[in-house]
């Protein structure tokens, strides 16, 4: 593992030799300097992990010369060098960037520890960074359980359009998981470590809705009694999600378009302009265009909005995801609850794979959260689920379709094992057990999509 390289920044010679003598002594590549100027030379022609700066140099102080090296080299470290009288001006480089000081005269022992800390310091950011760019990818998309092809592609534009900042409009019936997506797209995106403003369309009054998004002045309206930021401003460098913004009172939809235009706007009772730049996200369970068509929703703001559109399947068009989804539920409530996972019995769960879910995953979610706790002797069987699962409308037990759930079933398996083969179908058909003819026909089907191989 290569050392640090580290340069040694100091007017004094015999400061400088000893310096070097101890650091190569320790493995480290020294290089030194008796100039602001010379250190900012070395620095453009190499890389170096670290400075150590005296505050006083011929040319420049310690202070103008860091303000320097974190402009031409911002991932080097700094660390001070100062004479006892001169900790102001050390503790003033810490506050402005430098990880830490040296007061003179120092122990050849303080020096190598201070460094030290550094170097586990920046190991530590640099493991940071690492896991904020994995994390996204690997933690939040648990929440969007599935193998089906409309989920891929859902998760195929997020990707596209994370680190992109054009408005995106998600939509798709209740349930569905418009709110997962604006949160990945978030966490994904160059704004994650910025504010995440999320503001319901449709829970806030008509009336207060402008105060709500664009804040207030003192005295503006009655019950003013002091002023308050509103979500745009609150939102500035970061992301704003207007979750139902079909739901939007039609009095605030031109002042919205303005702010989408203009990136600025006045608080209630203010005079004062507003600048913000911030990331957009929609989400509505309504149909936009037969809003527009009615009168209810503007032209002008729906395409505007309307830039980066991602439609959320409903649970009934990806039914192949049922059981990653019901397997993972389970697997979460049991460890929420402290229960072990339990089995479903064979009745239960081809209900649970033949049910259409109007609530969508949401539906599906709390459905097996109760058959989990309803559950006795560690098996869900068709008692533990809703009626509307197992009893049709005139009260009696409706007849499951085994024949669809099989084939589901089928579907779904012979989907996955394609996919860990890479498309291959000799060898899918030996793992599957049945002759490529016979899988042949049964991708063609089930409408079985494959790529080229």
């Amino acid at each position: 593992m290569r050392k640090a390289h580290i340069l040694v920044v100091d007017d004094e010679i015999i400061l400088r030799t000893a310096l070097q003598s101890i650091l190569t002594s320790q493995g480290f590549e020294v290089k030194t300097c008796e100039s602001g100027q010379r250190a900012l030379n070395l620095l453009q022609q190499e890389p170096f992990d670290l400075a150590l700066v005296d505050v006083r140099l011929p040319d420049m102080n310690g202070l103008e010369l860091m303000q320097e090296i974190k402009r031409i080299s911002p991932d080097t470290g700094i660390i001070i060098i100062t004479a006892y009288a001169e900790v102001k001006s050390a503790v003033r480089a810490i506050k402005e960037g430098a990880f830490d000081y040296l007061s003179k005269p120092f122990q050849e022992e303080e020096l190598l520890i201070t460094i030290e800390k550094f170097l586990k310091y920046r190991d530590l950011e640099k493991e940071l960074k690492t896991l904020k760019e994995i994390l996204p990818k690997s933690y939040l998309v648990k929440d969007l359980i599935g193998e089906s092809k409309a989920i891929k592609e859902v998760l195929q534009k997020v990707e596209l359009v994370a680190e992109r900042d054009v408005p995106v409009l998600i939509y798709g019936e209740s349930g569905t998981g418009k709110e997962v997506i604006a949160d990945l797209i978030v966490q994904l995106s160059n704004r994650r470590d910025h504010p995440y403003i999320k503001l319901n369309c449709t829970a806030i009054p008509e009336t207060l809705f402008e105060a709500e998004l664009f804040g207030f002045e003192k005295g503006s309206f009655t019950g003013a009694l002091e002023s308050k930021k509103g979500k745009l401003e609150l939102a500035h460098t970061g992301t704003i999600l207007l979750d139902e913004i079909g739901d939007l009172p039609l009095s605030i939809q031109p002042k919205l378009l303005r702010v989408l235009e203009t990136n600025s706007f006045y608080p209630l009772g203010s005079k004062r302009e507003v600048k913000v730049n911030v990331r957009y996200i929609f989400s509505t369970s309504r149909d936009l265009k037969k809003l527009v068509e009615e009168g209810k929703f503007r032209d002008d703001l729906y395409y505007r909005i309307n830039v980066i559109p991602i439609k959320m399947p409903p649970l009934r068009e990806r039914k192949e995801d049922l059981p990653h989804l019901i397997k993972y539920f389970l697997q979460t409530f049991s460890e929420k609850y402290q229960k072990k996972i339990p089995e479903i019995s064979k009745e239960a769960y081809l209900a649970l794979l033949n049910y259409n879910y109007p609530g969508n995953v949401r539906e599906l979610k709390h459905l097996l959260e109760r058959a989990l706790l309803l559950s006795k002797d560690n098996i869900i069987t068709l008692r533990d689920l809703p009626e509307e699962l197992w009893i049709d409308k005139e009260g009696s037990q409706s007849e499951i379709n085994y024949y669809r759930c099989k084939e589901l079933i089928e579907k779904e398996l012979i989907l996955k094992t394609l996919e860990d083969c890479k498309g291959k179908k000799s060898e899918a058909a030996k793992k599957l057990g049945i002759s490529r003819k016979t899988l042949w026909q049964k991708i063609k089907k089930f409408d079985i999509k494959l790529t080229k191989n």
